[in-house]
């Protein structure tokens, strides 16, 4: 298990899997959950970090088609005015165990549906529970 750093800034640079996750266990801190929360980072084209971590609070447990749609475009133009040609990193963070939940894998399958509709790069989707912190990926969701 990779050790979160102590911090990470402004700037960092997340170019691989193992950063990216290094990223979301930093933000983590095994800390319990006590609600469903959606934490955002943004990189620009070179994978460096932009100075800002958006925490969406008491976000519902399986995400509707209205909040998916508001999200991306949030990212898009976010992405298209601070970080042309850069990437959105995101983590779940819930209650609960660290097993894959029919409502994690429904925002897995929206997020990246609706992302590459709209054109959004998702550089990684990251589920948080209790002290565990791991990447979600297609085959969590059965694709």
């Amino acid at each position: 298990m990779t050790t979160p750093p102590d911090t990470i800034r402004p700037g960092d640079r997340l170019p691989d899997d193992e950063s990216l996750l290094a990223w979301a266990r930093f933000l983590h801190q095994q800390v319990d959950a006590r609600k469903v929360s959606l934490w955002i980072t943004f990189l620009d084209a070179d994978d460096r970090t932009l100075p800002v971590v958006v925490p969406i609070d008491d976000v519902p447990a399986s995400p509707d088609h209205e909040i998916v749609t508001n999200l991306v475009g949030v990212l898009r133009d976010v992405l298209d005015d601070q970080a042309p040609g850069g990437s959105a990193v995101l983590m779940l963070e819930r209650p609960g165990t660290e097993a894959v939940t029919a409502g994690d894998a429904l925002w897995f399958s929206a997020l990246h549906a609706f992302a590459a509709r709209c054109g959004v790069r998702l550089r990684g989707v990251f589920l948080a529970t209790g002290r565990h912190v791991r990447p979600l990926t297609p085959d969590d969701v059965g694709g």
